[in-house]
């Protein structure tokens, strides 16, 4: 593909001109790597370009020398309450870790998760990541904090029948009506835990629920052996057999996990275009298995990938978590060609955002200007050549690598740090919280 002509400088009127930047496109008509310019005006792509950047006075100028340009990572499963109490629960299995993580959730105040939202969205947009899907307890403190960094999140606040703490269906739809037009980067979906959490009459008008209001639906599923079985056991179905019965499967739908899918849940998926988040870390923590990915790519099912909550990953880095899910199904399938560097590059940008339904995850005219500049005057990233740019960032790359990030064409990370807030403030905040929900 010809590179993009420069559109007249009357139609981009841009607020930003990245140029001399290495630009890295993952979208589905994608040209290899560049070296040129990217122009943005207002929160939207206006112009892409090869080589010297055109003269544009009114724009401000961001340099990406010695930086690589990419699309801004979409994080799709997360939990910011559990940031707080990260490093707690070890070395336990799925059903013993929920119950302990519940009963310091039952403690949960509306500051804690403020805090905690402020933290896990802070570390996100430092390590790249401009979209997350935030699966939370108390939804007014996400979004609070959301608007306060200034990341684009999707709250799901989740149900769970069964707790007194977790928020139920009336609350969901009454905070989907508050938010109805919010118009800012921060948007509202239906989140239920998962089958055995949730009684099927829930997961029915939950589905209900986010048709109704044209949101998405997004649930824990097949996470792990003992869920599966318990779903058989009480329905005749496996959990995605179960959740289409209950009309919750849709092209709105996302799944975290999936580790358990078999080939006629995977068929299920693809005939109904949900969608999967990936979250190789956690997977392997809580010893729940490793997700069928490369079957479900081959079956036209659409994966992204996801760091999980703090507690069940430790990091919340998508460039470590490309890396991970790239080399764990090179070595499940003993195929080196599985997951190519373009292709997870691809998945945790242009796939995460066609999951969620937001117009980024690409480089390209028209698209939500959700940008991360990486700094690569390291060792490590050598050679940062266009060719061998792609396997770098997902093979050597690190959250820390990461320089300027954009969301909405506004710059929210400068030099590595935090535009909107105070770190150090946030920090010496989150550690109170912690402390208390440990001690």
């Amino acid at each position: 593909m010809k590179a993009r002509k420069s559109a007249p400088r009357a139609e981009m009127l841009p607020g930003l001109l990245i140029r001399d930047a290495l630009v890295v496109p993952t979208g589905a008509a994608a040209t290899a790597p560049f070296f040129g310019w990217v122009a943005v005006a207002g929160d939207r792509i206006a112009g892409v370009g090869k080589g010297v950047a055109p003269s544009l006075p009114d724009a401000r100028v961001v340099d990406g020398d010695g930086r690589a340009l990419i699309a801004g990572f979409v994080n799709t499963h997360a939990h910011s309450h559990s940031s707080l109490t990260r490093g707690s629960a070890e070395g336990l299995a799925l059903d013993a870790w929920i119950a302990t993580i519940e009963r310091e959730q039952a403690c949960l105040s509306e500051e804690d998760a403020e805090v905690a939202a402020l933290a896990t969205y802070g570390e996100l947009l430092l390590s790249g990541t401009t979209t997350v899907v935030d699966m939370c307890l108390l939804p007014e403190p996400a979004l609070r904090a959301a608007r306060t960094i200034g990341m684009r999140v999707i709250v799901a606040p989740y149900v769970v029948d069964v707790r007194t703490f977790a928020p139920k269906l009336a609350d969901v739809a009454r905070l989907l009506e508050a938010e109805r037009t919010s118009g800012d980067r921060t948007s509202i979906w239906v989140g239920l835990h998962d089958l055995e959490s949730c009684a099927d009459d829930t997961i029915a008008a939950g589905a209900a629920l986010a048709r109704r209001f044209g949101t998405g639906l997004h649930l824990h599923c097949a996470e792990s052996r003992v869920n599966v079985e318990r779903t058989r056991a009480r329905t005749g179905r496996s959990p995605i057999a179960q959740l289409d019965a209950l009309g919750a499967l849709g092209p709105k739908t996302l799944l975290a996990h999936c580790v358990w899918a078999d080939d006629a849940d995977i068929a299920l998926l693809a005939a109904r275009g949900s969608s999967v988040a990936h979250c190789p870390h956690a997977n392997l923590k809580l010893g729940s298995g490793i997700a069928p990915v490369p079957a479900m790519r081959a079956a036209g099912v659409r994966v992204s990938i996801a760091t999980d909550g703090a507690k069940a990953n430790n990091r919340l880095d998508l460039f470590d978590v490309m890396k991970f899910a790239s080399l764990l199904h090179k070595g499940c399938t003993l195929d080196p060609r599985v997951l190519p560097a373009d292709v997870v590059l691809a998945m945790a940008t242009r796939d995460g955002a066609a999951a969620v339904g937001v117009d980024a995850g690409e480089i390209a005219v028209g698209k939500l200007a959700d940008l991360t500049l990486v700094d690569l005057r390291r060792f490590h990233l050598q050679p940062a050549t266009p060719e061998a740019i792609a396997t770098n960032l997902v093979h050597a790359a690190r959250g820390s690598d990461v320089d300027t990030v954009i969301v909405g064409g506004e710059v929210v990370v400068e030099g590595g740090r935090l535009k909107r807030v105070d770190e150090q403030h946030v920090l010496a905040a989150m550690r109170r919280s912690a402390a208390a929900l440990t001690g």
